[in-house]
């Protein structure tokens, strides 16, 4: 006989594990709560519980409840049904123990089966969590209290206790242990954000447990729910450049481009965002195929202002993994709103190379010319990328806008003047000389009359030689 009850303990602690893997949450008439489990056709087990229940120290029994408490546990395996209803009575509670239809008497049978039940439905439910984690705490702190939610059994309950846990008084120090371990046991997106988001006023009181906060993010699996918990802290307050670099770091494993463009715009809204941060989200836009989307980062950044050479050398190195020439260009125009180093715009012309579109090459080296102050050297080597491109139109408007600048130099106009004689139409040649030819009289310099000759005589048109002679006569 003895060997016969140890059987059917077992079997009903088996089947209740199994139950919890099919579960069910909703809301009862009474206003309290229902917990449905269920599994493949084998039973199931409901517990509906309402008010604050406080437990008995072996979470064996109840020791006490509110005045609108109520707790109904009923399992059913097999066919076979067992009921306890427990509500309070005066000073004291009421117990009313059932197998099947029929009450029978709570002791010893009803208290023996509860002692059995409850300390897994505590661990399934949250029935009791309140007195349960102020006993844990009790006797081991914040510590105890956490080693307790890793053995409950589901996601729901354990995001239950641990909020439960933030809402004691526990030393700031603490937290971000507690962001850490919890993010370490709580499997579910959804919960786990919710449990980040209720305590991230908590967790932002102090540098340690804010960066436990956004390295909690890493955890999550979805990009969607990693967006919602780092764009609701960033909003609340600023960062250091350690904790840029976690959500970074969450950010680059996101795989949707969309999300990630989210948290690095988010972070770009920051104010008084040091370089080195700015830099550092820079950097980071790498990891973003989408051409749309780096540009929008990156234009994003470029409107900071004071950023170091180093940052726009950053913002050089990702346009070059951009394939569109208008993304390309979209991010170079906003990039040349800020004064460059000539080391800077040598990287930048010799990027311009990559292009395909002599339209954009024609957009981006106008704006140079118009935007940046350019070494000689360097405008050598943009006349030259110019130059090579397929159109002798585009070519041809870049070199007019070039020798239309205030205060063109005189070297300036001799290296147009000599690489007008490498374009092939004399309609754009002689368009280009027409338009030098008041500078090169301004100058009286015999050098560059001579380079000048020496262009016009390429040009096989009888008609267009003379009009380019007449110009400079």
């Amino acid at each position: 006989m003895k060997l016969r009850t140890i059987t059917l303990i077992s079997c009903l602690l088996f089947v209740l594990t199994a139950f919890s893997q099919d579960r069910t949450i909703s809301s009862t008439k009474k206003g309290g709560l229902r917990i449905s489990f269920g599994n493949y056709g084998f039973g199931n087990f409901n517990v509906e519980s309402k008010g604050k229940i406080e437990l008995a120290d072996d979470d064996e029994d109840v020791k006490s409840m509110s005045s609108d408490g109520y707790l109904e546990i009923t399992k059913t395996v097999f066919g076979s049904r067992r009921s306890i209803i427990i509500t309070p009575n005066g000073t004291g509670l009421k117990r009313e123990y059932y197998e099947g239809r029929s009450s029978i008497a709570y002791e010893p049978a009803g208290r023996k089966w509860l002692s059995e039940i409850l300390p897994e439905v505590v661990r399934s439910t949250t029935i009791g969590a309140e007195s349960r984690v102020n006993r844990f705490y009790r006797q081991g702190g914040s510590k105890a209290v956490v080693e307790e939610i890793t053995q409950l059994e589901n996601d729901y309950v354990k995001a239950h206790y641990a909020n439960a846990l933030m809402e004691l008084n526990i030393p700031v120090k603490e937290y971000a242990s507690i962001a850490t371990q919890v993010a370490a046991t709580i499997e579910s997106d959804h919960y786990l954000t919710e449990f980040l988001k209720k305590n991230m006023s908590k967790f932002l009181q102090n540098k340690e447990a804010t960066e436990a906060l956004f390295a909690a993010t890493r955890k999550l699996e979805s990009d969607h729910y990693k967006t919602e918990v780092i764009k609701e802290g960033l909003q609340r307050g600023p960062v250091s450049l350690e904790t840029v670099r976690i959500l970074l770091e969450a950010a680059n494993t996101m795989e949707s481009d969309h999300y990630k463009t989210e948290v690095l715009t988010s972070l770009l809204r920051q104010n008084d965002l040091t370089d080195a941060i700015v830099g550092e989200i820079i950097a980071s836009t790498k990891s973003i195929d989408s051409d749309h989307y780096r540009t929008v980062v990156l234009t994003k950044a470029l409107e900071k202002k004071d950023l170091s050479p180093t940052s726009y050398q950053r913002v050089l190195e990702s346009v070059k993994d951009v394939e569109a020439d208008h993304y390309k260009t979209e991010i170079i125009k906003q990039l040349l709103r800020n004064p460059l180093t000539p080391e800077a715009l040598g990287n930048l012309v010799t990027l311009l190379s990559s292009f395909e579109s002599a339209h954009y090459v024609t957009t981006v080296a106008n704006e140079l010319l118009t935007k940046q102050t350019m070494t000689e050297n360097v405008f050598q080597q943009l006349l030259s990328v110019v130059g090579h491109q397929q159109s002798d139109f585009y070519t041809s408007s870049f070199m007019k806008t070039a020798l239309q600048q205030p205060n063109v130099s005189k070297q300036y106009v001799l290296s147009i003047i000599q690489s007008a004689g490498n374009i092939d139409s004399d309609h754009y040649t002689t368009e280009i000389l027409v338009t030098a030819a008041p500078l090169v009289k301004s100058f009286n310099d015999a050098t560059l009359k001579d380079a000048y000759r020496a262009t016009a005589k390429k040009i096989e048109s009888e008609t267009y030689y003379g009009r380019a002679l007449r110009a400079i006569d």
